[in-house]
């Protein structure tokens, strides 16, 4: 589970974009966009954020710090979300958040951590989410423990996650936790009342053309 998720990190950073997805704001203002998913979601204040696939993954490193064949530098940490269409192997036919849940920690986790429910705000579209942590085991020459924070919700009928990834007992611990909830709880549909301005610009453009 590690090296799957770690190479994958490592071809991504590399990768330019080939989805419809974009980066727009400046500061804490800043969004990532996924046309393909029809969602927004922040991204976090110094934090990178890569736009190589149609979900967002986010990547954090202290000055002159950087991350050497995809391991985590100490104070730095990694959020990656996912789409459950994109997953293959046990989570491949898991239906609920909560069986996402448990299939992942088994595959990565020496014992089952417990799955609890996770609140979203309204305006999210989020119907149900899931939360669980566990440590994670790396192959890493150090053989560092990663801790993972992991998020599973159903967003427009479909099942999404997010694992946040950084060295277990650092000190950053707990603000890289609640940057992750705040991160993956800013989650937005794209409908006419949160699109982007460009978009609802042009979309006005069209309808006073029809007339």
């Amino acid at each position: 589970m590690y090296v799957e998720r770690f190479v994958f990190l490592a071809l991504l950073l590399a990768a330019p974009s080939v989805t419809q997805v974009r980066v727009e704001g400046h500061g804490a203002a800043r969004r990532f966009i996924s046309e393909k998913y029809g969602f927004s979601m922040a991204v976090p204040v110094g934090w990178g954020v890569s736009i190589g696939l149609d979900t967002p993954v986010y990547f954090h490193a202290p000055s002159g710090e950087r991350f050497v064949q995809a391991s985590i530098p100490k104070e730095g940490a990694v959020i990656r979300t996912q789409s459950h269409d994109k997953v293959f192997g046990l989570s491949k036919s898991v239906a609920t958040p909560e069986a996402w849940a448990l299939a992942d920690a088994s595959a990565a986790a020496s014992s089952i951590p417990p799955i609890k429910p996770l609140q979203f705000p309204m305006e999210s579209g989020v119907s149900h989410a899931v939360t669980c942590s566990y440590d994670e085991p790396t192959f890493s020459p150090d053989q560092r423990t990663q801790h993972s924070v992991a998020v599973f919700w159903d967003f427009g009928q479909k099942l999404f996650a997010a694992h946040l990834n950084y060295n277990a007992h650092d000190s950053k611990e707990p603000a890289f936790e609640k940057v992750f909830f705040q991160t993956v709880r800013s989650i937005r549909p794209l409908d006419k009342y949160n699109e982007p301005l460009g978009h609802r610009a042009n979309r006005r453009k069209k309808l006073l053309g029809s007339h």
